[in-house]
């Protein structure tokens, strides 16, 4: 068993479970099936299914995300897109119970029924090498330097691929009807109605669950605990946008008004632990790697070799999601980068891809534009993450404990990708309908 993983998935009950392993094959289909380069730098898949117990014995029935599985139907777990998805608890379905749940109460109903006797799992090949968190303090800085340059080229590579759209069909069978509005009171279709604008269903939910996040920010804040100045907890609902609508860049093309963010699959947790990175020698001026086994070359530590490590592996990918790509840099900024502008910008420089793209009149961005800026979006995302990640700008510039304002941690934290201006000829990834 030295060489393989295995990962039972138990994560906020059984639906939770099925749907994260079966988003992950779907996932790992399409890089199959397009051929990604991507697939080349995650842990190979042996095997899944589902371990359950069955009248006091444990059956295990393997599953490869296609077709409901008796095991399920049993229970009564339906997925959400309704039959004729090639992988029904694929992420469309996860999408949509994301956006079911958003908004509910911690004490709330939830789908863990059965969770108790049935386990999802995914057997992988183990990695070579070792994690970046064990390696962090050794590495030279032309290590981390082509680390940043793996995790960009690899980035672009996972939001090239094309993703699944969730059709406003499928968006309306959770509807029924689950009403979101804006902070200021307006319910979202009706102002996407007014304003004629058309958006995907994977924008709408994005929308709806920020606009849900916002009600309840700063009791959230609180109890975690962050040390936010209390100047700027008061400041935070004036700083975060009315409408998250302005977050997408409405422009009008061939008389219809469309969101110029783009749309792509996103890992969501790429950290310190869940990047690999294994040992290698360079020779000389002409820099040549090889790997190495403990640190050697074929067994033999010749002289003028510098031990050095290289990035390869990204893992963990339960979760996946779709939308917008700039969700993927906060975690790899933040926690694999420590706040390193330096390492921001050769990341970006590998990346290429845009995270917005350009009107047609191609105008600058001025002082007033702030819903375009870059860094007011990232800085959007991090005040309302899922996960502590203010804890952990407070922590790396503990200089911003005095700040007066967000601007001032928005530019301090996120400045650097107003610099950036991406490829803005290469084709966005489009939805697989």
């Amino acid at each position: 068993m030295d060489e393989y993983v295995v990962k039972i998935f138990v994560e906020g009950g059984l639906e939770a479970s099925i749907l994260g392993l079966g988003t992950e094959l779907e996932f790992y289909n399409t890089l199959c099936e397009v051929d990604s380069p991507l697939k080349n730098y995650i842990p190979t898949v042996l095997a899944s299914g589902i371990l359950h117990l069955e009248n006091g014995s444990f059956e295990i029935d393997s599953w490869d995300g296609k077709k409901v599985p008796d095991v399920l139907a049993k229970c009564n777990l339906i997925p959400e897109t309704g039959k004729g998805d090639v992988f029904p608890f694929g992420i469309r379905s996860k999408k949509l119970f994301e956006y079911r749940k958003a908004g509910l109460s911690e004490s709330g109903p939830d789908s863990s029924a059965g969770s108790n006797s049935i386990w999802p799992y995914l057997i992988t090949k183990r990695c070579k090498g070792k994690i970046y968190a064990e390696l962090r303090d050794e590495l030279s800085w032309e290590d981390v330097l082509n680390l940043a340059s793996f995790l960009g080229e690899q980035l672009q590579n996972l939001h090239s691929l094309p993703y699944p759209s969730l059709g406003n069909s499928s968006l309306s069978v959770v509807e029924q009807k689950k009403e979101f509005s804006f902070a200021n009171g307006m319910d979202i279709d009706v102002a996407c109605n007014e304003l004629d604008i058309h958006i995907p269903a994977e924008w709408e939910i994005f929308v709806r669950t920020l606009s849900q996040k916002k009600k309840d920010v700063s009791s959230r804040l609180n109890k975690w605990g962050v040390p936010v100045p209390e100047k700027l907890m008061e400041k935070i609902d004036g700083y975060l946008p009315d409408d998250f609508l302005k977050l997408l860049f409405i422009s009008e093309q061939n008389g219809m008004k469309r969101a110029l963010k783009p749309l792509s699959w996103i890992h969501s947790d790429i950290m310190d632990d869940n990047v690999y990175m294994e040992p290698c020698c360079t020779f000389g001026s002409n820099e040549i790697a090889a790997l190495t086994d403990n640190g050697s070359v074929n067994g033999h530590n010749n002289g003028g070799e510098v031990k050095s490590w290289r990035p390869n592996y990204i893992i963990d990918f339960s979760d996946l999601s779709i939308g917008d790509p700039l969700y993927d840099v906060i975690p790899i900024h933040l926690d694999v980068f420590r706040g390193n502008s330096s390492l921001l910008k050769q990341f970006l420089q590998c990346y290429k891809l845009p995270l917005m793209q350009k009107t047609p009149e191609n105008r600058s961005i001025t002082a007033n534009d702030k819903f375009r800026r870059l860094s007011y979006q990232a800085m959007c995302y991090c005040i309302l993450h899922d996960e502590n990640v203010l804890g952990a700008i407070f922590s790396l510039w503990t200089e911003l404990q005095t700040a007066e304002t967000w601007e001032e941690v928005e530019q301090m934290v996120w400045g650097e990708l107003n610099n950036y201006q991406g490829v803005a000829c290469h084709v966005t990834p489009t939805p697989n309908l």
